[in-house]
């Protein structure tokens, strides 16, 4: 009789611990497509640009560049838009996501959030998350820019020090020289 017992149970746990298990390919598929992942994708990388730019402007605030600074500035822009156009194509982001929803989510976990992100409710939030993450990169920028404005302003300073301190250090060699 335990034996039965011990078997029924055993049976019974099997689906739960199937759906304990990591999802099937098909579910993080189904699960990429209902989020709209690579629409998403493609989306945030004008704004990713967008913001990249803003940020460089309020960085530069204040400062007069020259046509040839100004140019410089643009092309480093350009390359750096290049390089994350390139690099984050849904190509290539498409295993990552795979993998990474294949390692964090279990196949019952999956089923929620395709779920979730299948009713209305969900395809609202996807709707609304560009603006909600454009919102997000102006305020991180509002906490950015100062941060990043300070650590020029320490390193420009920091330099300064160095040369003054190089300078001395010269003049003082020079200075035993001529002795």
């Amino acid at each position: 009789m335990k034996r039965y017992a011990l078997a029924v149970a055993l049976m019974l746990a099997a689906p739960l611990a199937a759906l304990a298990g990591p999802p099937s390919d098909a579910q993080v598929d189904r699960l990429l497509e209902v989020m709209r992942a690579r629409q998403t994708v493609e989306a945030v990388l004008p704004q990713i640009e967008t913001s990249q730019k803003q940020m460089v402007d309020q960085m530069m605030d204040g400062r007069d560049l020259d046509p040839e600074e100004r140019k410089r500035l643009d092309s480093i822009l350009a390359r750096s838009s290049a390089q994350m156009r390139k690099t984050l194509t849904w190509d290539k982001l498409e295993p990552v996501y795979r993998d990474i929803y294949r390692e964090t989510f279990s196949a019952e976990d999956t089923d929620s959030l395709i779920a979730f992100y299948a009713s209305p409710t969900g395809q609202r939030l996807l709707d609304k998350m560009p603006a909600l993450m454009q919102n997000t990169m102006t305020a991180m920028q509002k906490l950015v820019v100062p941060m990043m404005q300070g650590l020029q302003r320490d390193i420009e300073a920091d330099a300064r020090e160095a040369e003054t301190r190089e300078n001395k250090v010269k003049a003082k060699s020079a200075g035993a020289e001529t002795k």
